[in-house]
């Protein structure tokens, strides 16, 4: 009978154990999320909204545009997701991805998510700008929350290793809900 009762014991301490951790991890998690449903976008600050889809002949048209630097174009909402288009010459092997900060906050958006989600890895190298792609949800805030993003550009060689930040793109976005 002993036996039973410590069982059943340690049975109840982990299940509390578990509800108490679930609990902390929502309340944690709504806590970050409040973050973003009311933040002002200052007023000598204008941004804007990226477009949010493109047709097939407007993203194939995009492959006919002449640059002249590094280039950024977000286009999306946080219902659908961000797609990122980005030029860069390829002088040297490595790879380019998407960085995002919240603007007020200097806040870090969907770090991993994003910056994987965009990757591309350079090994053709070529005199002429060139087109690259990716795609992902920003996962801070919620549908029609807007609030002032920096989205940057970066390259990360493969000999050195080092990453360099290649151009930058400010937008008001909303993320997306979970």
């Amino acid at each position: 009978m002993k036996i039973i009762k410590k069982i059943l014991l340690i049975l109840v301490i982990i299940i509390g154990v578990v509800i108490i951790s679930f609990i902390g991890l929502l309340s944690y998690d709504s806590y970050q999320e409040s973050k973003f449903y009311s933040i002002e976008i200052p007023d000598n600050l204008k941004f804007e909204k990226p477009i949010e889809f493109l047709s097939n002949s407007q993203i194939d048209s995009l492959k006919q545009v002449k640059v002249n630097d590094d280039k950024l174009i977000v286009i999306g909402n946080g219902y659908g997701g961000y797609d990122f288009y980005m030029w860069h010459k390829p002088i040297e092997k490595g790879e380019i991805y998407i960085k995002a900060f919240e603007l007020t906050q200097k806040v870090r958006l969907s770090e991993w998510k994003l910056s994987n989600r965009t990757k591309n890895t350079i090994t053709k190298l070529s005199n002429e700008y060139q087109l690259y792609e990716g795609g992902t949800v920003i996962d801070e805030g919620t549908f029609e929350n807007f609030y002032p993003t920096r989205f940057e550009l970066w390259f990360k060689s493969e000999n050195s290793g080092v990453e360099k930040k290649l151009t930058e793109k400010s937008y008001v976005i909303d993320g997306w809900d979970r």
